[in-house]
This record gives C-alpha cells, structure tokens and sequence, in this order.
C-alpha cells in the first residue's frame, strides 16, 4: 500500500466519528428549548420577520418622573405622554400604571445614579436646592393635605420651561414660569405679604404667608410692588417679571411651601391652555436660548 493510502486509512476513523458527533449535536440544538431572548424574539416577530412593537408596563414608584422613566426604557418623553394620554405629565401618583410603547429592556444605573439621594417612603426627598444649594425638604408625591389644601391661581401666563423636582443640573423647588420682562405677577391666593426685597441669586423676592401654613414664592422679580405686612386678595398685582439675581432670561421662579418643605406647584395649579407645561425638547431649547436660572 501506497504512503499516501495509508495516511487515508489511519485518517479515516477518526473523520467518521467527527461526522458523527456533528450529526448529534445538530440533532440536540433542534430538541433544545429556545432560550428566553429567542423566545422573545420569536413572539416579536412577523411572517415577514420585522419585530413588532413590544410595550411594557411600569408601576410608578414615589418620585418618579415622566423623563426619568423614558431615560429607563430608553423612549421618548412625548411616547409615553401619548401612549397614557396624560392631560399633566407631572402629576404621576405612585402605583399609576404606565404603558411603554416600544420599550426596551430597562437602561442600567447610570454612575452616581444610584448613590444621590432617594425619597422616603413617603415621598420626601431631603436634599440641597437651588443656586444656594439650602438644604431643602422636596415632597415629590402627589400630597394629600385631607381638606386643607388652598387653591392656586396661576401668578403669570407663560410656558413652564422648568419643573419641580430633579433636573440636569441638581434639584429644583419650584417651577419656572416663562414671561416677557415686565409682565405682571399676580398673588396666588389671598395673605400677608412676609417678604419683599433681594435674596442673593434670587434677586427680588416676595413671599406670601397664605391660610392653613402655606407659603408662595415669586422670584427675578424687575420690580416687587408690595410691602411687607401687605393683605393681598388672590390675583393681586404684586411684582413684574424681571431676571434679576442669577438668571439670565425673564421668568418668575414659583415655589410653594408649607411646615418647612416644598410642594410641586403643579399639584395646586389648574392646568391652564395658557401656561402648558413643555416637554423636555422644547424645554431645553428655551434653556439653551434664554440660560434661565
């Protein structure tokens, strides 16, 4: 026999059990159970194998947020307004059930996401606020004052372009209200007038001492019109929009606080045609337009 026979004939064995084991393992991976993501993908697919929208459902948590849920799932803040037809994204209640359209699996702890302060259980998130960075107690559900809330009225028309609550650059206790400089502001409720004159970064200031422990903040302030000691009756006139302290654009910072922590004004106010509250992309734009502060 040849040399080049020989080496087929030693060869050969060794190629029929190599086929062989093959064969067997083609025949296990048909009988194995799909993993959990090919099941997935499986029941998201079409005959035509295009993946079908999948939605996911959230049960919101106190503090949440309509954008920090969108950041989790990785959709768009507008998707998920639509999809729960919310009439005012920032009034979610802990336990609401959201839909998420399009969702995707949830985005992974961004860093120092999970070391920054969390709320307690009932909502209250004790952390620093503001230019000022003041130690401030933010109560981020949607409270139950059991009768003694007070109703508020808007103190100027104009577009929110800033929330309550968390935001890029740190925790805010109000909202902002955007206005053309020297636009009139207006009490939200009848009181007393406890303040008026210059805070540092807020420039000026009034604040207003209303029944059952509430207090109103308007601040930037062009011009305060009222002394302290002051009654006022609700929509009084009491300052004008200015920029004054560190804000670069005209608005008025509005805070509502009550035993020394800080309710979303969002809560109080009647949602108004006139003020609507602007999604993140168009929020952003007036900031990076206007540097409001």
């Amino acid at each position: 026999m040849s040399r080049g026979l020989r080496a087929v004939a030693l060869l050969a064995p060794a190629l029929l059990v190599s086929a062989s084991a093959s064969h067997a393992q083609h025949k296990a991976s048909k009988a194995r159970p799909a993993t959990s993501q090919q099941t997935v993908k499986a029941l998201g697919s079409t005959g035509g194998g295009t993946a079908k929208p999948s939605i996911c459902r959230h049960t919101v948590r106190s503090g949440e947020s309509i954008s920090r849920i969108a950041v989790r799932y990785r959709v768009s803040r507008a998707a998920l307004v639509h999809a729960n037809r919310l009439a005012n994204p920032h009034a979610l209640r802990s336990g609401q059930q959201l839909a998420v359209p399009n969702c995707q699996p949830p985005a992974p702890a961004t860093v120092g996401e999970s070391s920054g302060p969390e709320p307690a259980a009932d909502g209250v998130l004790i952390t620093r606020v503001g230019p000022r960075r003041i130690l401030t107690s933010l109560v981020l559900a949607e409270p139950d004052f059991q009768g003694a809330g007070i109703p508020l009225i808007w103190p100027v028309e104009g577009p929110v372009i800033s929330a309550f609550g968390q935001r890029s650059r740190g925790w805010h206790a109000g909202i902002d209200i955007k206005a053309p400089i020297g636009s009139e502001i207006y009490a939200a409720a009848p009181g007393t007038v406890e303040h008026s004159g210059w805070i540092r970064s807020y420039g000026n200031v009034v604040k207003i001492q209303h029944s059952n422990g509430f207090i109103t903040l308007y601040a930037h302030n062009q011009k305060n019109l009222v002394e302290v000691g002051a009654e006022v009756e609700a929509g009084q006139l009491i300052a004008t929009v200015g920029r004054s302290g560190e804000a670069t654009g005209p608005h008025v910072h509005f805070e509502v606080r009550r035993d020394g922590k800080a309710y979303n004004p969002l809560h109080l106010l009647a949602p108004s045609d006139q003020s609507p509250i602007l999604d993140d992309e168009v929020a952003a734009a007036s900031w990076e337009n206007g540097r409001y502060e």
